[in-house]
């Protein structure tokens, strides 16, 4: 048995076959927020940030039909859930705003705090943390 040597053309459909590799990871990389927009269009929940303050404490941030909740949970005790009224999400899906969706549900809406400066949605959350439980911090 002899072994055939490597043609030019098999060279040159390697070549190419990895040519359109490079673009189609170049084309994914470049358009990605497009196509997880259209991947992700039939998600209702979705984790918008996570962080974990400490070794046993850690802060959520979670998308539910364009509804932002903060969830607090620590090592040894239930899980709490709150309304996260910082910002406002508009619904793509429907014309009536997220008011009116309140006020037919017969949820109760949350009284808004008067704000200095617009903060991000990480401090406030840390900032809410705080005040639900004023032993939560860094320091030991």
């Amino acid at each position: 048995m002899q072994i055939q040597d490597i043609g030019l053309t098999q060279i040159i459909v390697v070549l190419i076959f990895l040519g359109l590799l490079i673009l189609l990871q170049q084309l994914i990389k470049n358009n990605k927020l497009g196509i997880q927009g259209h991947f992700s269009q039939k998600k209702r929940v979705m984790l918008v940030e996570d962080l974990g303050l400490s070794s046993t404490e850690r802060i959520r941030i979670v998308r539910i039909d364009n509804t932002e909740y903060i969830q607090f949970t620590n090592k040894g005790s239930s899980p709490t859930v709150i309304l996260h009224e910082a910002k406002k999400l508009p619904n793509l899906n429907s014309s009536v705003s997220q008011t009116d969706d309140k006020q037919k549900s017969g949820l109760p809406s949350l009284p808004k705090a008067p704000t200095k400066k617009q903060n991000n949605i990480l401090s406030d959350a840390i900032s809410n943390a705080r005040k639900m439980n004023p032993k939560l911090g860094f320091k030991k």
